[in-house]
Protein backbone atom coordinates (compact mmCIF):
# COMPACT_ATOMS: atom_id res chain seq x y z
CA UNK A 1 0.00 0.00 0.00
CA UNK A 2 1.17 3.12 -1.29
CA UNK A 3 -0.18 6.45 1.24
CA UNK A 4 1.41 9.65 0.06
CA UNK A 5 -1.26 11.50 2.06
CA UNK A 6 -2.34 10.80 5.31
CA UNK A 7 -3.31 13.77 7.31
CA UNK A 8 -6.73 15.45 9.15
CA UNK A 9 -8.50 16.40 5.72
CA UNK A 10 -6.98 13.64 3.30
CA UNK A 11 -5.99 10.03 2.82
CA UNK A 12 -4.43 9.45 -0.56
CA UNK A 13 -3.01 6.39 -1.71
CA UNK A 14 -3.08 4.10 -5.03
CA UNK A 15 -4.84 0.15 -4.63
CA UNK A 16 -6.35 0.53 -8.17
CA UNK A 17 -5.85 1.58 -11.71
CA UNK A 18 -8.91 0.93 -14.13
CA UNK A 19 -11.63 4.48 -13.85
CA UNK A 20 -11.76 6.72 -11.21
CA UNK A 21 -15.32 6.59 -9.00
CA UNK A 22 -15.82 9.29 -7.01
CA UNK A 23 -18.30 8.75 -4.30
CA UNK A 24 -20.37 11.16 -1.39
CA UNK A 25 -19.45 9.65 1.53
CA UNK A 26 -22.62 11.12 3.43
CA UNK A 27 -25.99 9.13 2.79
CA UNK A 28 -24.21 6.70 0.59
CA UNK A 29 -21.83 5.13 2.71
CA UNK A 30 -23.27 6.33 6.43
CA UNK A 31 -26.59 6.49 6.55
CA UNK A 32 -28.30 9.84 6.95
CA UNK A 33 -27.86 11.01 11.25
CA UNK A 34 -28.56 14.49 12.48
CA UNK A 35 -25.66 16.88 12.27
CA UNK A 36 -24.86 16.28 16.09
CA UNK A 37 -25.73 12.47 16.66
CA UNK A 38 -23.04 9.69 17.04
CA UNK A 39 -22.35 7.52 13.92
CA UNK A 40 -21.71 3.92 14.69
CA UNK A 41 -20.70 0.61 12.59
CA UNK A 42 -24.22 0.23 11.94
CA UNK A 43 -24.49 3.26 10.02
CA UNK A 44 -22.68 2.00 7.50
CA UNK A 45 -24.41 -0.24 4.40
CA UNK A 46 -23.48 -3.89 4.20
CA UNK A 47 -24.48 -3.89 0.67
CA UNK A 48 -22.84 -1.04 -0.46
CA UNK A 49 -19.47 -2.62 1.21
CA UNK A 50 -20.04 -5.85 -0.61
CA UNK A 51 -20.50 -3.66 -4.12
CA UNK A 52 -16.87 -1.67 -2.98
CA UNK A 53 -15.23 -4.97 -2.49
CA UNK A 54 -16.21 -6.31 -6.12
CA UNK A 55 -15.16 -2.87 -7.47
CA UNK A 56 -11.91 -3.42 -5.66
CA UNK A 57 -11.46 -7.09 -7.65
CA UNK A 58 -12.03 -5.18 -10.96
CA UNK A 59 -9.07 -3.04 -10.09
CA UNK A 60 -11.17 -0.05 -10.28
CA UNK A 61 -10.05 3.56 -7.95
CA UNK A 62 -12.57 4.58 -6.15
CA UNK A 63 -12.89 6.70 -2.65
CA UNK A 64 -15.10 9.53 -0.75
CA UNK A 65 -15.66 13.15 -0.32
CA UNK A 66 -17.28 14.65 2.40
CA UNK A 67 -18.92 17.45 2.92
CA UNK A 68 -19.48 19.74 6.04
CA UNK A 69 -21.76 22.28 7.16
CA UNK A 70 -19.33 23.52 9.78
CA UNK A 71 -17.13 26.50 9.32
CA UNK A 72 -13.62 25.46 8.52
CA UNK A 73 -11.96 27.37 11.83
CA UNK A 74 -14.57 24.86 13.95
CA UNK A 75 -11.86 22.21 15.02
CA UNK A 76 -13.81 20.41 16.97
CA UNK A 77 -15.48 19.15 13.71
CA UNK A 78 -12.14 18.57 12.09
CA UNK A 79 -11.07 16.24 14.91
CA UNK A 80 -14.33 14.45 14.79
CA UNK A 81 -14.32 13.96 11.40
CA UNK A 82 -10.41 12.59 10.82
CA UNK A 83 -11.84 10.44 13.63
CA UNK A 84 -14.38 8.96 11.69
CA UNK A 85 -12.21 8.67 8.37
CA UNK A 86 -9.37 6.91 9.93
CA UNK A 87 -12.25 4.41 11.33
CA UNK A 88 -14.04 4.09 8.28
CA UNK A 89 -10.72 3.68 6.32
CA UNK A 90 -9.83 0.36 8.82
CA UNK A 91 -13.07 -1.02 8.74
CA UNK A 92 -13.15 -1.44 5.04
CA UNK A 93 -9.73 -2.45 4.33
CA UNK A 94 -10.41 -4.97 6.79
CA UNK A 95 -13.45 -5.68 4.46
CA UNK A 96 -11.25 -5.83 1.37
CA UNK A 97 -13.04 -2.66 0.68
CA UNK A 98 -9.66 -0.23 0.99
CA UNK A 99 -10.22 3.02 -1.14
CA UNK A 100 -8.20 5.23 -2.82
CA UNK A 101 -8.90 8.38 -1.39
CA UNK A 102 -11.00 9.84 1.23
CA UNK A 103 -11.39 13.83 0.75
CA UNK A 104 -12.45 16.22 3.18
CA UNK A 105 -13.87 19.28 1.01
CA UNK A 106 -11.82 21.49 3.47
CA UNK A 107 -8.20 20.47 2.60
CA UNK A 108 -9.25 21.91 -1.00
CA UNK A 109 -10.83 25.29 0.78
CA UNK A 110 -8.39 28.43 0.29
CA UNK A 111 -9.72 31.56 0.97
CA UNK A 112 -10.15 32.19 -3.26
CA UNK A 113 -11.95 29.25 -3.24
CA UNK A 114 -14.32 29.87 -0.79
CA UNK A 115 -15.83 33.01 -2.46
CA UNK A 116 -16.35 30.27 -5.64
CA UNK A 117 -19.76 28.85 -6.44
CA UNK A 118 -20.09 25.13 -4.98
CA UNK A 119 -19.85 24.03 -8.58
CA UNK A 120 -16.86 25.55 -9.50
CA UNK A 121 -15.25 24.22 -6.07
CA UNK A 122 -16.42 20.96 -6.57
CA UNK A 123 -15.30 20.98 -10.43
CA UNK A 124 -11.57 22.20 -8.66
CA UNK A 125 -11.85 19.04 -6.29
CA UNK A 126 -12.91 16.61 -9.70
CA UNK A 127 -9.79 18.40 -11.58
CA UNK A 128 -7.39 17.79 -8.49
CA UNK A 129 -8.87 14.16 -8.33
CA UNK A 130 -8.17 13.21 -12.49
CA UNK A 131 -4.58 14.72 -11.75
CA UNK A 132 -3.60 12.68 -9.35
CA UNK A 133 -4.66 9.51 -10.80
CA UNK A 134 -3.70 10.73 -14.01
CA UNK A 135 -7.75 9.58 -15.18
CA UNK A 136 -9.33 10.13 -18.10
CA UNK A 137 -12.36 12.27 -17.51
CA UNK A 138 -13.99 9.66 -19.76
CA UNK A 139 -13.54 6.90 -17.57
CA UNK A 140 -14.51 9.28 -14.13
CA UNK A 141 -17.69 8.28 -12.45
CA UNK A 142 -19.09 10.83 -10.19
CA UNK A 143 -21.87 9.06 -7.88
CA UNK A 144 -23.70 11.96 -5.77
CA UNK A 145 -26.89 12.07 -3.65
CA UNK A 146 -28.33 15.00 -5.47
CA UNK A 147 -31.33 14.94 -7.78
CA UNK A 148 -30.20 17.23 -9.83
CA UNK A 149 -27.24 17.38 -12.05
CA UNK A 150 -24.44 19.94 -10.42
CA UNK A 151 -21.27 19.43 -12.85
CA UNK A 152 -21.08 22.11 -15.62
CA UNK A 153 -20.52 21.45 -19.36
CA UNK A 154 -16.79 22.38 -18.48
CA UNK A 155 -16.17 18.78 -17.35
CA UNK A 156 -16.71 16.98 -20.73
CA UNK A 157 -17.18 13.41 -20.66
CA UNK A 158 -17.46 13.29 -16.82
CA UNK A 159 -20.40 10.76 -16.21
CA UNK A 160 -22.61 11.31 -12.79
CA UNK A 161 -24.97 8.68 -10.90
CA UNK A 162 -27.39 9.84 -8.98
CA UNK A 163 -27.92 7.33 -5.96
CA UNK A 164 -31.43 6.20 -6.40
CA UNK A 165 -33.51 5.30 -2.92
CA UNK A 166 -32.29 8.94 -0.98
CA UNK A 167 -35.45 11.29 -1.64
CA UNK A 168 -39.16 10.56 -1.45
CA UNK A 169 -39.22 10.28 -5.47
CA UNK A 170 -37.75 7.16 -5.29
CA UNK A 171 -39.81 3.68 -5.59
CA UNK A 172 -40.66 1.89 -1.82
CA UNK A 173 -40.76 -1.12 -3.23
CA UNK A 174 -37.26 -1.15 -4.60
CA UNK A 175 -34.59 -3.56 -2.32
CA UNK A 176 -31.53 -1.67 -1.13
CA UNK A 177 -29.44 -5.30 -2.82
CA UNK A 178 -31.37 -4.35 -5.65
CA UNK A 179 -30.29 -0.86 -5.86
CA UNK A 180 -26.55 -1.71 -4.39
CA UNK A 181 -26.64 -3.55 -7.57
CA UNK A 182 -28.23 -1.11 -10.27
CA UNK A 183 -25.47 1.35 -9.02
CA UNK A 184 -22.51 -1.14 -9.72
CA UNK A 185 -23.82 -1.99 -13.02
CA UNK A 186 -24.31 1.65 -14.06
CA UNK A 187 -20.65 2.12 -12.78
CA UNK A 188 -19.03 -1.04 -15.07
CA UNK A 189 -20.89 0.23 -18.02
CA UNK A 190 -19.56 3.83 -17.42
CA UNK A 191 -16.32 3.01 -17.27
CA UNK A 192 -16.81 0.64 -20.50
CA UNK A 193 -16.14 -2.73 -17.90
CA UNK A 194 -19.21 -5.06 -19.04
Amino acid sequence: MDSDVFDVHCIRRQVGSTGLVIFERDDILLRHKPQFENQTLGDIDADFVAMLQDMRDLDVRFGFISNHSAPPSDTRVRIDSATLTRLLDDLLKVSRALPDFWIDAACTSDLGQRQRSHSRSEFDLITKLTGWYEADLNRTVLVRKAEAPRVSSDTPGLKEIFYPGLSARAPSNTSRRATVGWLKTMIKHALDLE
